[in-house]
């Protein structure tokens, strides 16, 4: 771990050194932190019972990152960019992997006329349209409870295209290398979004697969299709959030494990939500989310109401209280992929803290 903090400071000190030397280039140093205090009820424990847990919270609101980006201008309207972005937890201070830049590690090229073209190790566009269609974000309490985070993360070995907004529409492109040698489908990932934008109202759409080293659609979690799509209306202070989200696997292919115990081949959800922007500072969220899994998976409902109070133009404080209410033998867990409680069993939880942009 100290070798690498120890390379992200030469990175900076070197990337900054070079910026200085070349008057036509811009690089920017970015980040934000988030910290505060969570709570979860009834998790299950290696002897069968439930018990609570009062605990420090780091990465339940957003987890935190620094970044740097760069921008030369080459001329004739052209750009070549960077992007080096790591995440880390702050109550450790530790990276969640071994990779440094584990969110972005790309260059590439931009035009205002033609869009941009970059190569490297970025966000998912899965991420991204899960961003803008879920009320809270992309919380830890939010649309990825019922899909086990699997719209999360980075993918590496990417070549992924941004296209200009024509009228209000946009879209990108996105395919991952598996890296293997006679099997181009082995670790493969190909992903497709799009956007439409008019007044107040915004449409988002995505399409992502990965496949498994064999080029299989093998785990409904990390290895399977997955299709979301949702809408925004904003109403001047009011803004309302709809969307759908399905994953699936190959019946045939479909291995069993311990985020799949039934073997799944289908989950899918739904949600409403709203916020209010009650001030310059304060404003409310709140939603409603629905999932079921086929083969005996169980069903939930997921109920969440948050505030964020901004003391700054870039810090603010925040809230968040959630619900799940499992049927059958659903087992998911008020903050995505954390803290299971037992199947059929409800769970309830909360996390506040503060969180700082730079």
């Amino acid at each position: 771990m100290k070798r690498v903090i120890a390379v992200a400071v030469l990175t900076v000190l070197t990337v900054l050194a070079v910026c200085n030397a070349h008057a036509q280039s811009s690089v920017t140093l970015y980040g934000r932190v988030a910290s505060g205090l969570d709570f979860v009820s009834n998790v299950a424990t290696a002897d069968g019972q439930s018990k609570n847990n009062y605990r420090f919270g780091s990465n339940q609101y957003g987890i935190s990152w620094w970044g740097l980006k760069g921008d030369e201008d080459l001329g004739g309207g052209f750009h070549a960019v960077f992007n080096l972005e790591s995440m880390f937890t702050a109550g450790t201070g530790s990276l969640p992997d071994s990779s440094l830049f584990n969110r972005y590690a790309y260059v590439g090229l931009a035009n205002e006329t033609y869009g941009s073209l970059w190569a490297g190790r970025v966000m998912s566009l899965t991420d991204e349209t899960g961003f803008y269609i879920d009320p809270f974000g992309e919380q830890a309490t939010g649309i990825a409870n019922f899909a086990k985070g699997r719209a999360w993360g980075s993918r590496a070995n990417t070549v992924t295209y941004n296209s200009p907004k024509w009228s209000g529409f946009s879209f990108r492109l996105q395919n991952g290398f598996g890296n293997e040698a006679g099997n181009f489908r082995g670790g493969r990932q190909f992903s497709a979004s799009a956007t439409y934008s008019i007044g107040g109202f915004n449409a988002y759409g995505v399409y992502e697969e990965i496949r498994d080293a064999d080029g299989k659609f093998s785990s409904l979690y990390s290895a399977s299709r997955e299709y979301m799509a949702g809408a925004t209306y904003q109403l001047s202070a009011l803004k309302f959030y709809t969307g759908y989200q399905q994953l699936v696997s190959s019946g045939k292919d479909t291995v069993l494990d311990a985020t799949n115990p039934v073997g799944a081949t289908r989950n899918q959800q739904e949600w409403l939500g709203a916020t209010y922007q009650v001030n310059a500072a304060l404003a409310f969220q709140a939603a409603w989310f629905h999932g079921n899994v086929n083969h005996g998976g169980g069903s939930g409902n997921l109920g969440v109401v948050g505030t964020t109070y901004n003391l700054s133009k870039r810090t603010f404080l925040y809230a968040t209280f959630g619900a799940m209410f499992n049927g059958g033998s659903a087992a998911f867990p008020v903050e995505t992929a954390d803290q299971l409680p037992l199947p059929g069993h409800n769970q309830q939880g909360g996390y506040f803290g503060m969180m700082h942009y730079f």
